[in-house]
């Protein structure tokens, strides 16, 4: 029975490929390109930071994370920029998917870079 998931999962990821969808956290598929994919790349980028976090330093494990989240961030790059060409992200709804200047200004104010 096994298998029969296995080649279940395998035929949807060929799905979304060839349709280019997006598989959300919740399973369901949406197209590449719209605010639904890219509120979930956010909400995968949240969870990876708040696992890299909770990982101890020089571990092959934070290494990992930053890895994910390198390309997690390139991915909602890419969609913000289509979905600010095509005219569907308004301002409002890119400064909620993304930190806040404020809130990264606190950050860096903690680190001493500021």
């Amino acid at each position: 029975m096994k298998s029969f998931q296995d080649n279940i999962d395998l035929i949807l990821l060929c799905e979304s490929h060839e349709k280019s969808s997006h598989m959300r956290m919740d399973g369901n598929l949406v197209d590449c390109q719209s605010e639904s994919c890219a509120s979930d790349l956010a909400d995968r980028i949240r969870d990876a930071i708040y696992t890299r976090d909770s990982s101890s330093t020089r571990s092959d494990e934070r290494s990992y994370y930053n890895g994910i989240l390198r390309v997690l961030r390139r991915r909602l790059r890419e969609v913000e920029n289509n979905l600010k060409e095509a005219g569907q992200l308004t301002e409002s709804k890119k400064r909620s998917l993304r930190r806040s200047a404020s809130e990264s200004s606190r950050l860096m104010k903690l680190a001493g870079i500021l």
